[in-house]
C-alpha cells in the first residue's frame, strides 16, 4: 500500500490536498493501491472526504485506534423528543443556527447542542454546564452518528483531559493534559485496549510513530506530505519503513540565498537536516532539486515529479470575455492579491469592463473587502469565495494572474494553462518559469514588480491578436506535464522503491 500522510482535511483545501487528490487519481489509473492518512482527530472529516470524493481511499489515525474506519452512517436520532419527552427538559431553538439550548426544571441551561443540520437528528457537539453555568465538558460527535470524543475542561476553560470512544461507546484513547494559564501540554496518552494491551505515550509524536509502525507492512511506502508536522514522528519509526518526503514549498526564507540562507523554521528544516531515515525526496521542479543538492551533500535520491498535471480541456476561447481575469488562490499575505487589485484599479479608466474574479478563502479577506469597498471597486473586483469545482470558471477566463511571494510549484498556474488561459505571473521560486514561456503563453514579471505587472496586463488586454496567440500556445507549451508523463514518473519511482 502507498500512504499519503497529511494532517487534516477541512471544508476548503490548499494546494497540498489538491496535489494528494491528483496523485491518488494517477495511482488509481496505474492500478497502484493508495490511501490518504490524516493524523489529526476531526469528527467532521468524513463529510469532507465525501465532498472531495475520496471517502473510499482515506482514513484517520483516530479512525484506526477508535475502530471506526469502516463505520457507516448510523440511524438518525430524535434528540429534541428525547430531551423533552424522556428527560422532561425544555428547549430553546436558535434563530441563527441549527442549535438548541436545553434547560432543566429550574430554567437553567445545562446543555448547548450544535447540530449538523436543521433536522436536529445529527449532533455536531454538546456543551455541558454546571449549576453556575460554567462549561465543564464538550462532547464531539462523529458525523457518522456516534460520540467520538469527550473533552473535560479545567476552570480556565482549557481541555484537562480527552476521552475517545469507539462506535459502541467503549473508551479507546485517554489523553491527559497539563494546563497553564493559557496553554495545554500533553501529560500522557493511553491506548486503553489495543490488541488486549494498554500502551502509554508521553507525546503526540510517540503515538504517531507507534501508529505508523503498526500499519506498516512489507512493500508499503509512506509519502510524507506534511513533513513540517510529522518529520520527527517518521524519524523515530522502525528502520524498515520506506519514507518519501514530498516538498510542497520552498525550503529557504524568502529573499535569501538558497545555499547559505536561513532555513524556514518548522517547515522542512528538520527533515532536510535529518535525512538518514528517508528513502527519497520529491520536489516539483528541477530548480528546487538543484538548490537542494547545492546545499546538502547527504540527501537520499531527489526525484522531480510535478504535484499537478495538465489535463487539456477543449474550451471555446472565441466566446470569452477578453477582459475577464481570474485567480485561484488563498486569500493570504503569501499570495499578495492586493497587487492584483491595485493593478486592475489602475486599468479601469482604460478598460471600464475589466473584471477580476478572485476565488479562494483566507485571512486577507477582510483587508481585500475593505479596500474594494473604500475605492468603489465592487463592479470590477469580485471576491468569489471558495468553490470546489472551478472547471467552468477556468473555461471562462481570459487571463490568469499569479502574484505569490513564493510557491512550491503553483498548481493553479498549470491548471489555468490547461484551459488555454494565459498567465502573467511573478518569476519566483518555484514553478512559474517552468510553465510560463515569456511572450508565448503569458508573461514572466520580476518578483514583486507591481508596475511591470500593470504594464504587462495592459499590453495583453489592449492587443486582441496577442491574446489569441497566447491562448493558442497554452496547450503545446505544457505537454511535459501531461498526465501520462507524470504518471510514468510515479510508476518508475514506485517500482524502484519496491525493488
Amino acid at each position: 500500500m502507498n500512504y499519503f500522510v497529511d494532517a487534516d482535511l477541512g471544508e476548503t483545501i490548499t494546494g497540498i490536498e489538491q496535489a494528494e487528490f491528483n496523485r491518488l487519481e494517477l495511482f488509481k489509473k496505474a492500478h497502484i493501491p493508495a490511501k490518504i492518512i490524516y493524523m489529526h482527530h476531526n469528527p467532521k472529516i468524513h463529510i469532507f472526504l465525501k465532498k472531495f470524493k475520496v471517502q473510499d481511499n482515506a482514513f484517520t489515525m483516530y479512525d484506526y485506534f477508535q475502530k471506526s474506519i469502516n463505520v457507516t452512517n448510523q440511524a438518525p436520532f430524535d434528540w429534541p423528543s428525547y430531551w423533552q419527552d424522556t428527560c422532561k427538559y425544555s428547549l430553546q431553538y436558535s434563530s441563527d443556527y441549527p442549535d438548541i439550548r436545553v434547560l432543566d426544571e429550574n430554567g437553567k441551561v445545562i446543555i448547548y447542542a450544535g447540530f449538523l443540520d436543521n433536522t436536529y437528528t445529527k449532533l455536531n457537539y454538546l456543551n455541558r454546564f454546571d449549576k453556575d453555568h460554567n462549561k465543564i465538558q464538550t462532547d464531539l460527535y462523529d458525523s457518522r452518528g456516534f460520540l467520538s470524543c469527550s473533552n473535560f475542561l479545567a476552570e480556565n476553560g482549557l481541555v484537562n483531559s480527552s476521552v475517545y470512544y469507539d462506535p459502541t461507546g467503549k473508551v479507546q484513547i485517554i489523553r491527559q493534559n497539563l494546563t497553564s494559564e493559557k496553554n495545554t501540554y500533553v501529560r500522557n496518552i493511553t491506548l486503553t485496549d489495543y490488541n488486549g494491551q494498554q500502551y502509554y505515550f508521553a507525546t503526540d509524536e510517540e503515538l504517531e510513530t507507534f501508529f505508523l509502525n503498526e500499519i506498516n507492512q512489507k512493500g508499503d511506502i509512506f509519502y510524507s506530505d506534511r513533513s513540517e508536522n510529522f518529520g520527527k514522528s517518521f524519524d523515530m519509526t522502525n528502520s524498515e519503513l520506506k519514507i518519501i518526503a514530498v516538498l510542497h514549498n520552498t525550503h529557504v526564507r524568502k529573499g535569501q540565498d538558497v545555499v547559505t540562507g536561513t532555513m524556514k523554521r518548522g517547515v522542512y528544516d528538520y527533515v532536510l537536516t535529518h535525512p538518514q531515515h528517508l528513502a527519497g525526496i520529491i520536489c516539483s521542479t528541477e530548480q528546487q532539486k538543484k538548490d537542494l543538492l547545492k546545499r546538502f551533500d547527504d540527501l537520499p535520491p531527489v526525484t522531480v515529479i510535478p504535484v499537478g498535471c495538465a489535463i487539456h480541456h477543449n474550451v471555446k476561447t472565441k466566446k470569452r470575455n477578453l477582459h475577464r481575469i481570474i485567480c485561484m488562490a488563498r486569500y493570504s499575505p503569501q499570495k499578495q492579491l492586493m497587487h492584483q487589485v491595485k493593478a486592475v484599479e489602475k486599468l479601469i479608466p482604460e478598460f471600464p469592463d475589466i473584471e477580476l474574479n478572485l476565488f479562494g478563502s483566507g485571512s486577507s479577506e477582510g483587508q481585500l473587502k475593505a479596500y474594494i469597498s473604500e475605492h468603489n471597486l465592487e463592479k470590477n473586483i469580485l471576491l468569489r469565495g471558495f468553490k470546489k469545482n472551478l472547471n467552468e470558471e477556468y473555461a471562462k477566463g481570459s487571463l490568469f494572474l499569479q502574484t505569490s511571494i513564493e510557491e512550491g510549484f503553483s498548481l493553479s498556474t498549470i491548471e489555468a494553462l490547461s484551459y488555454s488561459v494565459p498567465v502573467i505571473g511573478y518569476d519566483i521560486n518555484y514553478g512559474p518559469s517552468e510553465m510560463i514561456v515569456d511572450g508565448k503563453n503569458g508573461f514572466l514579471v520580476p518578483a514583486n514588480d507591481q508596475e511591470m505587472l500593470y504594464k504587462k496586463m495592459r499590453t495583453y488586454l489592449k492587443n486582441t491578436k496577442l491574446q489569441k496567440k497566447f491562448m493558442k500556445n497554452c496547450r503545446p507549451s505544457i505537454q511535459k506535464f501531461a498526465p501520462e508523463k507524470v504518471q510514468k514518473k510515479w510508476m518508475k519511482l514506485n517500482k524502484s522503491l519496491i525493488s
